[in-house]
């Protein structure tokens, strides 16, 4: 896994997304793994999942669009809410706040992974 002094380039995030692949099947792993990364790592996986998740989608030939994906995350403005969030939508959405606030940017962004987990899980079998 990634040490707090390394940085979090493609082949580091490569090997984070992987990890957390291989953990998909046991939710409690994958959330162990998730709070060992600092939150730009976060986004990183976040990313790679979601990659992941596309590739496994088309590969399986399976019929799911992003909306319905989308549908089983929690929506940014409840998130928001439910923190006491006061900035824009769209710097939650386009993960601007990963920067500005970054534990706050990571907390989300680990729900979104989980549903995202469990989809990857229900694919692979």
């Amino acid at each position: 896994m990634v040490t707090d002094n390394m940085d979090p380039g493609p082949a580091n995030i490569r090997s984070i997304g992987e990890r957390l692949v291989e953990c998909c099947h046991d939710p409690a792993l994958f959330s162990a793994e998730l709070k060992k990364l600092k939150p730009r790592e976060v986004l990183e996986a976040q990313v790679f999942l979601w990659a992941f998740l596309q590739r496994l989608i088309q590969e399986k030939g399976v019929n799911l669009t992003r909306d319905e994906i989308t549908a089983r995350m929690m929506p940014t403005s409840t998130y928001q809410y439910n923190v006491g969030c006061n900035e824009r939508l769209d710097y939650c959405r386009a993960n601007i706040c990963v920067y500005t606030n970054p534990v706050c940017a990571s907390n989300k962004l680990r729900g979104t992974m989980e549903a995202i987990r469990h989809l990857i899980s229900q694919l692979l079998g």
